[in-house]
């Protein structure tokens, strides 16, 4: 009787659990893995679409999402890459970067922060959070994007290290929603943390180097960092201009040579890195020649055919149309000769630009005449007679 009791007892705790509002939950897809955090954001609001007259497509659907005063959360997607070699969080690599020097852009579906761990189970069986195919698409879950604070311990890009175990600080400091962009307060924020583990025992540089998830916690902000770590960004860092290269955030790490960007505001990052640097400047002129002739070089050839095909067919036809004449005027010519009309029996018209200087006669001497001499005539002799 005891035991049908205990059992019933832990069977109603499981219902319980998974009926309980999750604040701040883990839910492991495939064990050191992927897995899906569910990371409240208070202070933001909740987003309700209106589903009766919202567009399919999520870039016009800003008007038809109403705020709201319930607490919201965003579902991060934690998994290892196919050779276990990066941590990705939203299908982006973030342990380590692909490339430092541009930090690439997260997004993020929000959904209620009271939403069960069997309501999130449900989004995840949907297929919502695993490929992002529908972030094109308006959907009850808003897509946000993302401003945030990414610190790693023992990153490979600072190494090489000897059988080390990266840790990964990841702190939402700022959502957007389409034109609209918030701010949150830090102090109410959750930092994720996760603890990679390096399977091989090996070094950070080893092209056969092998990660695994070992842990993730969802720590109080001020808890999450080192005594030595700065938690928050100094005043002036967002100051930069060409004069400097990458213009890295200063002051913010304890290692001796840190990646050069820890926090990663959407306003001071595009596709070319830091807005206003020198690289930026140098690469941006890159991108827009690299676009101008793209986009102009298949309009410019085509342009060129066209206007040669049109050449062409002109030119054809204004020596089609001298030919024609030319033969015309000669077979006119060919008529007039043998009906005599020019000149004498045996004469025939000759083209100036066909007549041989060769074939050409010599001229005739000057023919030959008779010289009269001075006769005396008796005009009286000649009367008489």
């Amino acid at each position: 009787m005891r035991a049908s009791f205990d059992l019933l007892f832990l069977a109603f705790s499981v219902l319980a659990q998974a009926s309980a509002p999750s604040w701040g939950s883990v839910t492991w897809l495939r064990s050191q893995e992927s897995a899906i955090v569910k990371l409240d954001t208070p202070g933001y609001p909740l987003w309700v679409m209106d589903k009766a007259n919202a567009p399919m497509l999520y870039k016009d659907a800003e008007k038809f999402y109403f705020e709201t005063d319930a607490p919201s959360a965003v579902l991060l997607n934690l998994t290892m890459s196919h050779d276990n070699k990066t941590l990705l969080i939203n299908n982006k690599p973030v342990l380590p970067f692909t490339d430092y020097n541009v930090p690439p852009t997260i997004e993020a579906y929000q959904i209620p922060a009271e939403y069960t761990r069997s309501q999130v189970k449900g989004i995840i069986d949907m297929g919502l959070t695993k490929d992002w195919y529908w972030h094109d698409l308006t959907t009850a879950w808003r897509y946000l994007s993302l401003d945030y604070d990414l610190l790693v311990r023992a990153d490979p890009y600072t190494g090489p290290y000897m059988s080390h175990y990266p840790v990964l600080r990841f702190r939402i400091m700022g959502l957007g929603a389409h034109s609209r962009s918030d701010v949150l307060d830090e102090s109410k924020q959750q930092v994720l943390r996760v603890t990679l583990k390096d399977n091989n025992a090996g070094s950070s540089d080893d092209p056969k180097r092998s990660y695994s998830i070992m842990r993730i916690e969802l720590v109080d902000f001020k808890n999450a960092y080192d005594s030595w770590t700065p938690k928050t960004e100094p005043e002036g860092n967002e100051k930069c201009s060409t004069s400097s290269w990458l213009c890295p955030d200063k002051g913010l790490y304890a290692d001796a040579s840190p990646p050069p960007y820890r926090f990663i505001w959407r306003s001071r990052f595009d596709e070319q890195g830091r807005i206003g640097s020198g690289r930026h400047a140098l690469y941006h002129k890159i991108a827009v020649l690299g676009d101008i002739f793209t986009d102009a070089a298949p309009s410019m050839l085509l342009s060129f055919g066209i206007l040669m095909s049109i050449s062409v067919v002109i030119l054809a036809i204004v020596g089609g149309v001298k030919i024609w004449k030319k033969r015309k005027e000669n077979k006119i010519r060919d008529l007039a000769d043998d009906d005599r009309l020019l000149g004498e029996e045996g004469e025939k018209y000759f083209d100036e630009d066909d007549e041989d200087e060769d074939d050409v006669p010599p001229p005739l001497p000057p023919r030959p005449s008779p010289k009269t001499e001075g006769v005396l005539i008796d005009l009286e002799a000649a009367e008489g007679a």
